[in-house]
């Protein structure tokens, strides 16, 4: 059984320091950190190119953190949210890849995480592919996810406001990438996802 360590300045340094935010709120996860139950949190990545980024980096290391603190850690690997790609940030459509390619770099992923993340050992990071779930939504399923979501909330984002000053198209698919990075959290019933600043609004789809 994998010990969960409570030690105050341990769990400070993992939740403070190059943390932006914690949604709900800061003390209420160091309250559940230090109760020493185990989370269960995840990082996503979709493998659109072939290597990580520097800000991606720094999220495996805030996993590590949460590993050497005892918690079960997931690296998710967007397999099915990659043939989409993640429209944040872009002020045009991503060209979207073949499941070949995407499947390539996955494998790259996971090689370039081993140097930070520990795959084996007595708290091992879990692999997982949202494909394994996303795969299997009916059209049914997806419509009764977008009844929790306006049109208008995709508007807003900072990136399609720019692309319609531009006068650039927005697809209705790039719609559906928040629906689904919700869902993964659903599906993996997790306590906490890691992200960046620019994925908020996926992050609390």
């Amino acid at each position: 059984m994998v010990k969960v360590i409570t030690d105050s300045e341990k769990i400070k340094e993992a939740i403070e320091r190059g943390v932006e935010e914690i949604y709900p709120s800061k003390e209420e996860f160091e309250k559940k950190l230090k109760s020493g139950k185990r989370i269960r949190l995840y990082l996503g990545v979709d493998p659109t190119g072939f290597d990580l980024h520097i800000g991606h980096s720094v999220q495996l290391k805030k996993l590590k953190q949460f590993q050497d603190l005892g918690h079960e850690v997931i690296l998710l690997i967007g397999d099915f949210t990659g043939l989409i790609g993640d429209p944040s940030g872009k002020d045009k459509v991503r060209n979207q890849l073949t499941r070949e390619q995407v499947l390539a770099n996955a494998k790259d992923y996971q090689r370039q995480a081993s140097k930070i993340l520990d795959f084996k050992g007595k708290n091992p990071v879990k692999i997982k592919y949202n494909s394994k779930w996303l795969s299997k939504l009916n059209f049914a399923d997806v419509v009764e996810l977008a009844s929790h979501f306006t049109v208008q909330q995709m508007l807003e984002r900072d990136m399609f406001e720019k692309r319609m000053k531009a006068k650039q198209p927005i697809y209705f698919h790039e719609f559906l990438y928040p629906l689904m990075q919700g869902y993964d959290s659903v599906a993996m019933d997790v306590d906490l996802e890691v992200g960046g600043s620019d994925q908020m609004f996926n992050m609390m789809a």
